[in-house]
């Protein structure tokens, strides 16, 4: 092989070797969302281009997605819900308890059997809330 036919070839290869710490500084440099930001985003795109969907999402109380559990006014919103129902109703405690754990996909259900009659025996009001509070801060 020739001569110049080495260099040109060494050349390229530097510029090769420039450009792909072009690249990798480039793509180092680039904000990359987590995956629970990347579902999120994609959740909120399908249901905005689905009418049927958006209706539907809509119509349902609120529920706790692991996908959306940053939103806090949402979670003190269902902890505000179920407690005033819980005030409203004393006799039917359990069953809005029930419905209270029920938006927590995470926990298992003898965990959850656990945790209601953790929260079923609670007499103070403000101590129950506390805990609701506290069980959304901790599992969410």
């Amino acid at each position: 092989m020739e001569r110049g036919n080495k260099d040109k070839i060494l050349g390229m290869i530097d510029e090769m070797e420039k450009k792909n710490i072009e690249i990798k500084s480039y793509i180092s440099s680039l904000s990359i969302l987590t995956r629970n930001e990347s579902l999120k985003e994609i959740m909120n795109d399908i249901i905005g281009k689905n009418l049927i969907l958006q209706e539907i999402e809509g119509s349902r109380r609120p529920h706790l997605h692991p996908v959306i559990n940053d939103n806090s006014n949402l979670l003190r919103e269902i902890v505000n819900n179920s407690f005033v129902k819980i005030q409203e109703n004393p006799a039917k405690k359990i069953i809005y308890l029930r419905e209270f754990l029920d938006n927590f996909k995470s926990i298992s259900k003898n965990d959850k059997e656990v945790i209601l009659n953790s929260l079923q025996n609670e007499k103070n009001n403000e101590k129950l809330k506390e805990k609701m509070t506290s069980l959304v801060t901790i599992f969410l």
